[in-house]
């Protein structure tokens, strides 16, 4: 999909039916090879994406001979945008014809600038059969591409949910199982996205008896942000990894995003609105909070009451702790005859990033004007300590006009004093411990100088000048033990347990 909001109304033409008109007449693939669709002119079945004006499909089937793994790409040379589709998008389903398909698989783009499609080693089990898609959603003409169908015995899982976040050091990761269930699943997490899978910390995961499977990562620097892979075991053989898919940590106020760190994704964990990067040449031009750059949007509807939430990441706040939100919202839309329809959203907050997570109204906000960037602000004063996640709740009632509200620099601030949030923002692990202590902070905090203290009072370590990070503690005596760390933000006491 072409990151440009004029492509939302494309509408494909009606175009004469081929043999792979429909699913129930899709053409069998029964081996590897390079494949060659027609003019995607067929009927179109809503599988893995939602269905569009104009909108026709392309259909393949494939019944698997064995346990495996199937891979599709259109990421060929052949396809140049002139003759043959240079902007695909393909699905995998299963299911009836008749009636509803489940998806299996979906990709749009191969990245931001490769609108190209691309589905790798996706599993298949023995017997079952696979529907394909190829849809007209941003072209209709004909394009090539490759199939491979691998048999494997050790299948990856494929299937993952959001990560459920503990603490601001701890989330538990969950995934189906594979069809054959392996001796374990192994896990592979980095704090470093760049990080090739199976070179970051392996952590073991029972399969267990459950229709999903589940691992805590526990004593993770302290919000952070980290990527995983997951792969199964089977014993004499292992999966190839899936992933990598990404977990970001609760963090500590203050906190801002405005969306531009690649080094972030981009998101920064504020998931469901779609991600938009404009600049000079886009359309629209420029529209990201302070012109060029990256901002996220949702879109009413002209027929319904919208229903759309995002998700900011999660916050940790203590008992009483106050909170300022505030955000950016401008509106857009693309008819030249008619104004901008306002629309409506709310700001909820609550203890998971669902919708029956969300249990408490902060604020009702309403957008009017596509001119500039609006501020919205409110605050919310947290009951108790605990993980809180704020919602943004696109309800607008129809609209005359297709309007799309953009949404860019969040910004939270607390009411704690600076010594109350470096208290939060340091953290220590593991504890208890036995040899290495780490230290990590979830500011810009530097630290400056460390010491242990026993608790008689007496200094049992001093580290200073560096980079201080951990300290060894391997030779002190079973108890427990205060860390006084100073940085250039002030200075902090934690305690910790020596095993």
């Amino acid at each position: 999909m072409k990151k440009l909001l004029l492509l939302i109304f494309t509408v494909a033409g009606a175009l004469n039916a081929s043999a792979q008109a429909t699913c129930a007449t899709a053409t069998a693939l029964t081996t590897s090879g390079t494949y060659t669709t027609g003019t995607i002119n067929g009927t179109y079945k809503v599988a893995c994406f939602n269905s569009a004006t104009g909108i026709k499909g392309y259909w393949y089937s494939f019944t698997a001979p064995s346990n495996g793994e199937i891979s599709i790409s259109s990421n060929l040379a052949a396809n140049d945008g002139v003759a043959k589709s240079n902007d695909t998008r393909v699905s995998i389903a299963t299911g009836l014809c008749t009636g509803t398909l489940t998806c299996v698989a979906g990709n749009d783009d191969i990245s931001d600038t490769n609108y190209k499609s691309e589905l790798l080693n996706i599993p298949v089990t023995s017997g079952t059969v696979y529907l394909i898609q190829w849809d007209s959603r941003w072209s209709a003409l004909p394009l090539d591409f490759t199939f491979t169908f691998t048999p494997v015995t050790c299948t990856r899982p494929t299937v993952f949910y959001l990560p459920e976040y503990v603490s601001t050091t701890s989330a538990d990761l969950y995934w189906d199982q594979t069809t054959t269930i392996p001796a374990n699943y192994q896990v592979d997490w980095s704090t470093n996205f760049a990080t090739a899978a199976g070179a970051g910390t392996l952590v073991d995961a029972p399969s267990g008896a459950l229709t999903y499977s589940t691992v805590n990562l526990a004593s993770l620097p302290a919000s952070s942000n980290f990527r995983y892979y997951c792969r199964a075991n089977c014993g004499a053989t292992q999966s190839t990894w899936s992933g990598p898919y990404y977990g970001y940590l609760p963090v500590t106020l203050p906190y801002s995003n405005d969306f531009e760190n690649p080094a972030e994704n981009y998101t920064d964990g504020f998931i469901n609105f779609t991600l938009i990067t404009t600049d000079g040449t886009t359309t629209p031009p420029n529209y990201a909070d302070g012109g060029a750059g990256t901002a996220v949007y949702t879109f009413n509807s002209t027929t319904a009451v919208s229903n759309s939430r995002a998700y900011f990441r999660g916050v940790s706040l203590q008992a009483g702790e106050v909170v300022t939100v505030s955000f950016k919202t401008r509106l857009y839309t693309q008819s030249t005859t008619t104004p901008a329809s306002p629309m409506n959203f709310d700001l909820t907050v609550g203890a998971s990033q669902s919708a029956a997570g969300q249990t408490t109204l902060v604020q009702t906000f309403t957008n009017s004007s596509d001119a500039a960037y609006t501020t919205h602000t409110a605050t919310y004063t947290a009951p108790a300590a605990g993980i809180y996640y704020f919602s943004v709740f696109n309800n607008s009632t129809p609209g005359t006009t297709q309007t799309f509200l953009f949404l860019d620099t969040i910004q939270m601030s607390t009411n704690l004093s600076t010594n109350d949030f470096l208290v939060d923002s340091f953290s220590v692990y593991p504890n208890p411990t036995s040899d290495v202590l780490n230290i990590s902070s979830s500011s810009s905090a530097e630290i400056t100088k460390l010491s242990v203290v026993d608790v008689n009072g007496r200094t049992v370590k001093n580290l200073e000048g560096g980079v201080i990070n951990q300290v060894n503690v391997a030779d002190l005596n079973s108890g427990v033990y205060f860390v006084n760390i100073e940085s250039n933000g002030g200075k902090v006491t934690k305690k910790f347990i020596k095993q």
